[in-house]
């Protein structure tokens, strides 16, 4: 890992509002991390993220997730963000437990996946409570 990884910024989607629930991160080169499904009665959203092929395995998704908490914390004023993962997706799995996401569900045959049902695991980490 270099020490760009610490200093990725993540750029807003040009007109991309938590809002309007849902907001596009871009950590360039890197990849991007989703906001979506913004709830702010009870302050959470989920969270997608994607690294460009050439990037993976490199720290990069870790250090954008650990920025988007911070992000998510101090702007938007989050209480918690969690992932719906397919169950299949090991890697995913790992790379959201390093980032401090615990395992909250599991939901039974909930993807279709190349006309086959698949489970998914949702995960979550409380953020830092904000006034």
């Amino acid at each position: 890992m270099g020490k760009d990884i610490l200093n990725i910024s993540l750029v807003a989607e040009e007109g991309a509002s938590l809002s309007s629930g849902n907001l596009r991160l871009y950590a360039l080169p890197y990849g991007c991390v989703d906001l979506y499904n913004y709830d702010p009665l009870n302050r959470r959203a989920a969270v997608g993220i994607m690294v460009a092929t050439e990037h993976r395995r490199q720290g990069y998704a870790l250090a954008m997730l650990h920025q988007l908490q911070m992000l998510s914390t101090a702007n938007y004023h989050l209480h918690t963000l969690y992932a719906d993962i397919a169950a299949t997706n090991t890697a995913s799995i790992a790379l959201f437990a390093k980032a401090g996401y615990t395992e909250c569900g599991h939901f039974r045959e909930w993807l279709c996946v190349d006309g086959r049902h698949i489970d998914t695991i949702r995960m979550q980490i409380l953020l830092k409570d904000t006034p």
